[in-house]
Order: structure tokens, then sequence, then C-alpha cells
């Protein structure tokens, strides 16, 4: 397993963090956090113009055909900042479920305009707080003339404010369907969450009808198909966290040589080493192991087990690498306008994403050790 970086992807590593600089600098990524306006527009366009929405989608509709490594280095440096909005929900995660769930009329409609950033998605899996699967799909669908009738509400859908369509599950008589809501449309309500986490929405529907033409799947397999299509995704999100986790690595061993106590730095002090040695443990985890699926995607190799190990140990590593830097930084860390603050929420939010690590380790042991295969 050779998981050095090309001539080409160090080029490309380059190019994405002077982007990340310049658009999403660390003095400006606070102040969209206190304002509650992570979605921005401008930075949501240029990615577009540059490539990076829709990347991995096939290139017969519209996208770049990149390799999964490729995206995991993009999205490692946009963790960085960490540059917020629909980035992974409308360029990764949306092309690649309508690319395995839709016919190809839908595909042809809908992935072209989502690459070029002309339709910004939405995705809406289980409508339960923590718990991921389709047993916790509340949302009603009823049959109707010319489609379906939508009646209920998902829960903390992400980005759903910058969004213009949502890509979500919902409970038929027939069992689970997909479909791809118009946001716009009469009878929907998109309400902010209160409180810690960013960029998380409850989208409520009233009697809202969803034509035909926007049925993604009836297929009694849909929920299996579209995790199918999930996982692939998901080491490229992990690629997010580790550039996160990189960053707040930094900033913090930065802190332990500037701040100075008792005439030294703080860095000398034996109980702020053993929470910098901690935050570089839980760091170095979520690198490797989401390397190595991002890595066993692209070779062709049985990637089942390692997406989901990596899922679970990026958020729990981003989630306990804030931790460790708030416990080196203290007061200073929760300062509002203070670039480690973003990085807190966010690990916070984007933790349960697509499942817990609970989640993902169950996932992880069904994929190594298979119903039937243990005597």
């Amino acid at each position: 397993m050779d998981l050095r970086f090309s001539e080409e992807q160090l080029m490309l590593q380059d190019v994405v963090a002077r982007f990340v600089q310049q658009k999403a600098p660390e003095t400006e990524v606070p102040r969209w956090f206190q304002s509650g306006e992570t979605h921005q527009p401008e930075v949501f366009r240029q990615a577009a113009d540059t490539g990076w929405i829709g990347m991995c989608a096939s290139e017969s509709l519209g996208g770049g055909g990149f390799a999964t490594m490729d995206a995991g280095i993009v999205f490692e440096q946009l963790g960085r900042s960490p540059v917020p909005g629909p980035l992974f929900s409308s360029g990764i995660l949306a092309p690649r479920l309508i690319e395995e769930l839709a016919n190809k009329d839908q595909q042809a409609r809908f992935v072209p305009a989502t690459c070029k950033g002309e339709v910004v998605w939405a995705v809406g899996f289980s409508d339960a707080p923590r718990r991921f699967s389709e047993d916790d799909v509340t949302l009603e669908a009823t049959s109707s003339g010319s489609g379906v009738v939508l009646s209920g509400k998902k829960q903390f859908v992400h980005d759903a404010a910058a969004a213009d369509r949502l890509l979500c599950a919902a409970k038929s008589a027939q069992g689970t369907i997909f479909l791809a809501v118009d946001l716009h449309q009469q009878g929907i309500t998109v309400a902010a969450h209160e409180g810690f986490l960013s960029s998380l929405y409850d989208v409520e529907f009233d009697n809202v009808v969803v034509g035909e033409d926007d049925v993604i799947s009836r297929s009694p397999s849909c929920w299996n198909d579209a995790e199918t299509a999930l996982e692939i995704t998901l080491p490229i999100l992990s690629a997010y966290k580790v550039g996160a986790c990189q960053r707040v690595f930094e900033m913090t061993v930065d802190y332990t040589s500037e701040r100075v106590v008792f005439g030294q730095p703080i860095g000398r002090f034996q109980r702020v080493q053993d929470h910098v040695v901690e935050l570089t443990n839980h760091m170095d985890a979520a690198r490797w192991l989401t390397y190595e699926a991002l890595w066993k995607v692209d070779s062709g190799r049985d990637y089942k087990a390692a997406v989901h190990e990596a899922k679970a140990v990026a958020s729990e590593s981003y989630y306990q690498v804030c931790n460790y830097a708030n416990m080196v930084f203290a007061g200073p860390g929760t300062a509002l306008d203070h670039p480690l603050v973003p990085h807190t929420v966010t690990s916070r939010t984007l933790y349960q994403f697509l499942g817990d690590p609970n989640y993902h380790k169950a996932k992880m042991m069904d994929a190594l050790f298979p119903v039937g295969s243990i005597s």
C-alpha cells in the first residue's frame, strides 16, 4: 500500500490550500459561524467553477470523474478552515446517490446542473436524532394521482437552508422511497436548530405534492442501494475531518510555544504535553485509516469495513482533538472570534452526520464477520 501523493496530487493539494487561505481565511470563518451565515454562496460558486462540485460524478454527466483519493485531498484542505456549506452534501453525496438510485432521465436532468453549481442539494436519510437506519424513517408519503404527498418532518438536515432540492427518504405503503423535493414550493418550512450545533435544520412538510418525475426510487432495495452509494463517500467526509484535526494540532502546538506562564512556555509543562500527545494520537489514527479507506476504494479492493472504520474513528478523533485543544487553550479558545470555535462546533455537528461512530463500528463488524460466517 503506497500512500504517497503523486506530483499531480501535491499540486492539487497546494491549489486547494491557497483557495482556502484566500476564500475562507481563519479570520473570517468564526464570524460566519457567529452570524449563522455558514453558507457562503460565492465560495460555493467558485468551488463549482473550479470543478470541485461533482468532482467524483461521471464525466458523461458533467462531473469531473476524479478518483476518490483526489477528492479526499481536496476535502482534507477544505477541512482545515473549516470551510462550511453544502460542499460535501451537494458536491459529493447527492451526485453519488442520484447516479446510484435514479433512472437515466433523472440523472441527465439533475447531475449536470448539480456539477455546475446551479442546483444545490441537501440530503435527508433517517429522521431520528441519533439513530441511522431504515426503521427510523418516519416521514410519510401517501400516493396521489400525480405522485406522492409528503406530511411530516425531516430532522437534522445539514445545509437545508442553502439548498434548492432535498434528496430524502420517506415511508410509503409499499416501503421506503427516495425523492428529490423542490424546497421552494409551498407547504415546506425550513427551521434552524438553535444551540451549539451549526447548519442543521428541520424540514417540515404540510401535504406537499411531489410529482412522479421527482420520485428517485421505489425499489424495495433502495435503502440498501443508498447505503452502498454512501460508503464510497464516507472516506471523503473523513478526509475533511483529518484536515480539521491537522489544523487544530498546528494551532495548539503554536500556542504551547507562544503562551508563557511562570516565565516559561506552557509547552514545557507535562500536563500540557500529555494533551498534545493525546491530540496527536487521535489525529494520526484518523489520517491513516482514512487514507487506507481511500486507497482501497480506488484500488478495487474490498473497502466496506475500511470506510466504516475510517468514518467512526475520524468522527471520534475530530471530537477529541477539539476537546484536548480546548484543554490547552482554556479560556482564549472559547472566545467567539477564535479559530478553534468553528472547529469545536463542526466536530460536534459532524459527529453523527450519516451515522454516529457506534453505527459505523457495527457496520464494520458486519462487514468483517457477516452473519453465518462464524460457526
